[in-house]
């Protein structure tokens, strides 16, 4: 992809801000030192409003005289609970944080893309809102961002985002209509017995029994209760309990995420699961309780937004058909509300040689010139 002349000379913006916002990694909602940098540089932009939603997130909105369309364009700024073993001049300035999933990519792009709205304000035909959120690594920060007015005054027609990634090349973006990244539950049960002393198992109820059974059981719902023609996956990730080698355990607490692209089919695997939980209740005594900690919908692309982005690009080349992934993204919360399309930037290459979430995971900076100029081509694409 061609990248136009005003995007290549932000280089050594880019370059900048995103060795500077990877030196101050923040957790979940507590990003106060990178909303006061983003806000700075989003105030030299000279947007129309600016405010603050999701406790440390921004909402950034450029007017367009008589528009009667708005496009929003979202980054996710959060970082992992990671320590960075890359040895770079830049690297995380906080113990145990690091951004190893690319959120200060993501929020790289989205400035430059203001600082590309400033320096183009009279030729806007529509409205941009410009979202910065925390929370996407299990906080469920799109929703809070939509709850404190992030799609409304101006109410938002369509919403566009992107992800680092780093099995497709630099240079290029993965796209894919319909289902692209998958729904995600993540789970955890309490299983209550009774305790006793080891010596007299008869006067207690084993907590650790019964878990070690439900966990076998629950691993033939995939292979026996799903098609397999469709994609689901189950994973039971951690597991606590009992106190003491000659007490019988009391209670167990198991960690999960249950992951599929379809509404129906989650709703029937998270049917089966109660089903085996109460079966166990009946049969043993125990006590079983699940809480679900966090819900992603799918990610899922309108086909006609796929299609209007592909005339934007100088070739079809420019795009890579990606397979859908058991990853998960809040992005898909916007989806619920407005229409959306979210895509994978290339990062392949060069410095990205570590998967995300990584604690060697980096990149190339110019490969955020590649996701401005796909921004812009899309804003370019209303005008």
């Amino acid at each position: 992809m061609q990248i136009s002349d005003q995007i290549l000379s932000m280089q050594d913006d880019c370059v900048r801000i995103r060795r500077d916002l990877h030196r101050i990694p923040e957790i979940g909602f507590r990003l106060y030192d990178t909303q006061a940098y983003v806000r700075k540089e989003l105030e030299a932009c000279g947007p129309d409003s600016l405010e603050t939603l999701a406790l440390t997130g921004l909402k950034a909105v450029f007017y367009a005289k008589g528009a009667e369309k708005t496009l929003a364009f979202r980054a996710d700024m959060d970082a992992l609970r990671s320590e960075e073993t890359n040895d770079v001049p830049y690297r995380s300035c906080r113990e145990g944080a690091m951004h190893g999933c690319g959120h200060d990519g993501h929020t790289t792009i989205l400035l430059l893309l203001a600082k590309w709205i400033a320096k183009n304000r009279k030729k806007l035909r529509c409205n941009v809102v410009l979202l910065f959120q925390p929370g996407e690594e299990g906080w469920a920060g799109a929703r809070r961002m939509i709850e404190d007015g992030a799609l409304e005054n101006p109410k938002v027609d369509q919403i566009y985002g992107l992800h680092l990634w780093p099995t497709v090349p630099k240079g290029k973006v993965g796209v894919r209509w319909g289902y692209q990244m998958a729904q995600t539950s993540d789970f955890e049960i309490t299983v209550r017995g009774k305790s006793a002393h080891a010596s007299t198992p008869q006067m207690g109820i084993d907590a650790i029994v019964v878990s070690a059974e439900f966990i076998t059981m629950l691993q033939t719902v995939i292979t026996r209760d799903v098609d397999p023609h469709q994609d689901a996956l189950l994973t039971l990730g951690k597991i606590q309990g009992g106190t003491s080698h000659n007490v019988i355990a009391e209670e167990v607490v198991i960690s999960g995420t249950l992951r599929v692209f379809s509404n129906e089919l989650y709703h029937v695997l998270s049917h089966k699961m109660l089903a085996l939980m109460q079966g166990l209740e009946t049969a043993t005594g125990a006590v079983f309780q699940i809480e679900r900690k966090v819900h992603y919908p799918c990610v899922s692309n309108p086909r006609a937004l796929v299609e209007q982005f592909y005339t934007v690009l100088d070739s079809m080349d420019d795009a890579v058909l990606v397979e859908p992934v058991m990853a998960a993204e809040d992005f898909a919360e916007y989806q619920q509300v407005v229409p959306g399309m979210f895509l994978f930037l290339g990062v392949k290459g060069g410095k990205c040689h570590a998967p995300l979430h990584s604690s060697n995971f980096d990149f190339d900076e110019d490969a955020l010139l590649y996701g401005a100029e796909v921004f812009k081509r899309i804003l370019e694409g209303t005008l």
